[in-house]
């Protein structure tokens, strides 16, 4: 499909921009503070998500939107580049009712093209763990999970001080095929789960 070919071939640029990174100059950002080219970073921060689900016989395009949960945590390859693990929490409500709740574990790498700017790349794969509350009678939600091959991709901007602590702003797109999904009233077949987030973080490193 096409959206897995292009997800692959921008983690393939990824990986490429973070081989040739430079480990040898230590970098400073804007504010002058000096990017470590060792040592660990976490970050965790909260984003605006909306939410687009593809199907075999989806209609109609239905866009929800909500909030969701980032975090993440790793160590840095060299003055360049970071590879590490992300968490995404999205709880999303469908037009039928139904609750659903979407986490994903993802390996990551991320690569600042330019050592002395905040400015960074994103790519990322691993798993989407979904939790679905359905809608009956009673109003007593009956969870069915699953879990699905995802991917994703991003770009943002990092700030930081003289110390170790400072603040991303940053847009992803994490996309999984979650297959089936059963709601209340019909199973939805081959649905593609897209997710657009735009937030921000703190990061310490």
């Amino acid at each position: 499909m096409n959206w897995r070919l292009s997800m692959l071939m921008a983690i393939a640029l990824v990986c490429g921009l973070s081989i040739r990174a430079s480990a040898q100059q230590q970098p400073t950002n804007s504010s002058g503070a000096t990017q470590p080219a060792s040592g660990g970073y976490f970050t965790a921060g909260g984003a605006s998500t909306t939410l687009l689900g593809d199907c075999s016989d989806c209609e109609a395009n239905n866009y929800l939107h909500g909030g969701s949960f980032m975090a993440g945590a790793g160590m840095a390859l060299n003055p360049r580049a970071d590879f590490g693990g992300e968490f995404l929490y999205v709880p999303v409500t469908l037009t039928t009712g139904d609750q659903l709740r979407v986490s994903y574990l993802m390996a990551a790498v991320q690569v600042r093209p330019w050592q002395s700017k905040g400015f960074f790349l994103k790519a990322s794969s691993g798993m989407a763990f979904l939790k679905n509350f359905l809608k009956t009678v009673n109003d007593e939600g009956t969870p069915l999970r699953s879990k699905a091959f995802a991917l994703g991709i991003g770009t943002g901007w990092e700030w930081r001080t003289r110390s170790r602590l400072g603040a991303q702003a940053f847009a992803t797109l994490h996309a999984a095929a979650l297959g089936d999904l059963q709601t209340s009233d019909r199973t939805i077949q081959n649905v593609m789960g897209n997710f657009w987030s735009v937030g921000g973080a703190i990061m310490f490193r």
